[in-house]
């Protein structure tokens, strides 16, 4: 999954959540020196504490990506 796709998951979700967000960022973080691959990450800035985050992050969980505030 690309950076694109996964702020693109998570955007949506968000939207149809209802909830309210400042932005989403997206990059690719390298673990080549812990002996692991990549993993794309999404931050949602501005997020706002909401019992829905555990809905987020199983939706990064099963699309392969990370999620953080």
């Amino acid at each position: 999954m690309t950076p694109r796709q996964a702020k693109q998951l998570v955007r949506d979700r968000l939207e149809a959540l209802g909830l309210q967000y400042s932005r989403l960022t997206a990059r690719t973080v390298d673990f080549s020196d812990l002996a692991r691959c990549s993993r794309v990450v999404v931050t949602v800035h501005g997020w706002q504490p909401n019992p829905a985050w555990r809905d987020l992050q199983a939706l990064a969980s099963d699309n392969g990506f990370y999620i953080e505030a």
